[in-house]
């Protein structure tokens, strides 16, 4: 999972959206953004005509101006064409993204329909293949060398073995931390 991280060498480009999940067990109870059962995702999604090409995420401990400008320092090109919603974390980021408009979300974030889905469809291969998760962050690093390598039908394998050899041991010890 480590070999899977994101280089940062190849930020989105072009139509991104972005915007804050919760992912984690399901809490009937919980009101808002306040379930300390769950964490905080940021995801970016790079748009094409008919579907998303490529996505990053980061768990962050909370969906602050600071948390969520970061992530898009990291992974999104200053060029792109940004479409965030409303949440204040997102306010005055247009200094260093020009092109970015502010949305609302909608109901059910129907405004940001295709990067929704590609949320729900990580949450859905979590739930459907790991059940749970403690640690979200190498779940979300090897989803996103999946998807983003989709297209990459050969050769995804050597990819991986070849950035698994250049990367030093991970032991099990640091992946708590």
């Amino acid at each position: 999972m480590k070999a899977m991280e994101s280089s940062q060498n190849f930020p989105l480009v072009g139509q991104v959206e972005v915007d804050e999940s919760y992912v984690g067990d399901q809490d009937d109870k919980a009101l808002g953004r306040n379930d300390w059962k769950k964490k905080i995702m940021v995801v970016g999604t790079e748009k094409l005509e008919k579907g998303v090409s490529r996505w990053y995420g980061r768990v962050v401990e909370t969906a602050s101006k600071g948390n969520l400008g970061a992530f898009m320092l990291d992974h999104v090109d200053k060029d792109a064409k940004v479409k965030t919603d409303f949440w204040s974390g997102y306010k005055g980021m247009e200094s260093h993204f020009p092109n970015l408009v502010r949305k609302k979300s909608g109901k059910k974030g129907e405004n940001f329909k295709q990067m929704h889905w590609v949320i729900m469809m990580f949450k859905s291969w979590v739930r459907g293949t790991h059940h749970s998760v403690m640690y979200l962050q190498p779940y979300i690093n090897e989803y996103t060398y999946r998807f983003n390598r989709h297209k990459m039908k050969e050769g995804i394998f050597e990819n991986l073995m070849r950035r698994m050899v250049d990367k030093p041991p991970y032991p099990y010890k640091e992946f708590m931390l």
